[in-house]
């Protein structure tokens, strides 16, 4: 198969496959958490990542006729959901481009989101690190 290149997120909160753990969504990016999927419970979301779609179909869903893919982890090949493509009644077009995660196939990961850097220390650092004090006279010209 090769190898399996995988995009990481950066956000507080980050949804994972259960099977693999293998970044899927952010928190930030659901939609709403009420929905049904065929497992249980379930997210509809904004975006996914490290994904595989399987072809596409017409189901009929609770909400009716939907065409969509099934969504499957492209790291460990687990069913983790679908994408709509389309929506066949008007009222339901809102979900054209969005996917449902199965909340039984995923785990949420809190993660530690470091601050950014305060830019007056890190060019101190980096004038340090070439050689360049902060009272010499290079930086008093530049003033």
């Amino acid at each position: 198969m090769g190898l399996v290149f995988q995009q990481f997120l950066e956000a507080p909160a980050v949804y994972v496959c259960s099977s693999c753990r293998a970044h899927l969504a952010r928190a930030s990016d659901v939609v709403s958490r009420g929905f049904q999927g065929r497992l249980g419970r379930a997210y509809l979301v904004e975006a996914v990542v490290n994904e595989r779609l399987g072809g596409s179909e017409d189901r009929v869903l609770m909400t009716g006729l939907h065409t969509v893919c099934d969504l499957y982890c492209r790291r460990c090949d687990e069913m983790v959901g679908w994408k709509y493509i389309r929506a066949h009644d008007r009222a339901q077009q809102y979900k054209e481009g969005r996917y449902v995660l199965e909340q039984s196939q995923l785990l949420v990961v809190e993660q530690q989101t470091a601050s950014p850097p305060n830019i007056d220390r890190v060019l101190a650092r980096f004038m340090g690190d070439i050689g360049i004090r902060p009272d010499s006279p290079a930086t008093a010209a530049s003033q």
